[in-house]
């Protein structure tokens, strides 16, 4: 039965694949577009400034990550950029989403009428998506964990992803205070369709690349990548290039977020709601303090007054 279910859902996902390929493959044809050496920009008649910009700014977000990674991009990607919301929306699962890529075909799609909706730009999105362009050039698709491949992206991109997550919403702190964090091999192949679960896969994929580097530098997490990249398997890459197995990993991890240290930067970081609760609290308490004191003094007036008692 697992079986079945596991194969219906491959086959609905790599039916949608083939729709979006066909659907950009429609969008592409009625779209101008601007080459250059490096880049391919489609763009539609309200995008045209941003093409431009794109051009301008590739060659330095190239160069960024080739000296990141010191892997070459040795491909010429393809940008479409789509003005129109309503039309972006059609090609994506979420409406969270603001952009993706298509790694296979070597392409990017930006949903150009949110780049000026902080956090995001232009720059960075186009900097996390080419990111994901990179890593699956030189990581097979089985061998690169999607947590893994969201959360260096993440990292390289200051941490920004391609969803909007609404600025109050912090999943991780309330999954890690009730235990509901997902596990890592959950995340190994795809993230989940809901907006609470998909927001908690970013922040948790963003999290642990976050711990790998703080606890064995940038260059184990780029020992790591190199270790997928010549044929080793994600755990055979973990232990090879951190000297601990995965299932250590994910547990020192998982015991950080339940540190004092963390919960206490997440109330710092919330200190405003916080403060907004308590006093909605305290001012809760006081009116039913007041009411119960209220009631107890109709209640004696009702026993010193002579109708009191019949």
């Amino acid at each position: 039965m697992v079986f079945l279910l596991e194969t219906a859902r491959n086959i609905l996902l790599w039916g949608a694949l083939l729709v979006m390929c066909f659907s950009f493959d429609l969008v592409a044809q009625d779209l101008p577009v601007l080459h250059s050496d490096l880049l391919t920009v489609y763009y539609d008649n309200r995008a045209e400034t941003a093409a431009l910009e794109l051009l301008d700014l590739y060659p330095a977000v190239k160069a960024e990550l080739e000296t990141f990674f010191l892997w070459r991009i040795d491909f010429r990607p393809t940008v479409i950029l789509v003005s129109d919301r309503s039309r972006f929306r059609q090609m994506v699962s979420n409406p969270s989403f603001v952009a993706y890529a298509l790694p296979s075909r070597g392409l990017i799609v930006i949903d150009q009428s949110r780049m000026h909706v902080q956090p995001f730009t232009l720059r960075i999105t186009l900097k996390h998506e080419l990111c994901h362009l990179l890593l699956h050039r030189y990581i097979p698709v089985e061998r690169l964990p999607k947590w893994l491949d969201e959360g260096v992206s993440q990292w390289v991109s200051d941490g920004i992803s391609e969803i909007m997550i609404p600025r109050r919403t912090r999943v991780l702190m309330w999954a890690s205070v009730t235990g509901n964090i997902l596990s890592l091999s959950s995340l190994n192949s795809r993230f989940p369709d809901d907006d609470r679960g998909l927001f908690l896969a970013y922040e948790q994929s963003r999290s642990i690349v976050e711990h790998i580097v703080v606890n064995h530098g940038r260059n184990g997490l780029l020992n790591l990548l190199q270790a997928l990249r010549y044929g080793l398997d994600y755990h055979e890459a973990i232990e090879s290039s951190l000297m601990v197995s995965a299932g250590e990993i994910e547990k020192r991890w998982r015991s950080e977020q339940r540190s004092w240290m963390v919960l206490l930067s997440h109330a710092v970081a919330h200190l405003y709601t916080i403060l907004f609760m308590l006093g909605a609290l305290a001012l809760l308490v006081a009116y039913v303090r007041f009411q119960i004191r209220k009631r107890q003094l109709v209640d004696e007036e009702d026993v010193s007054s002579p109708w009191g008692h019949r």
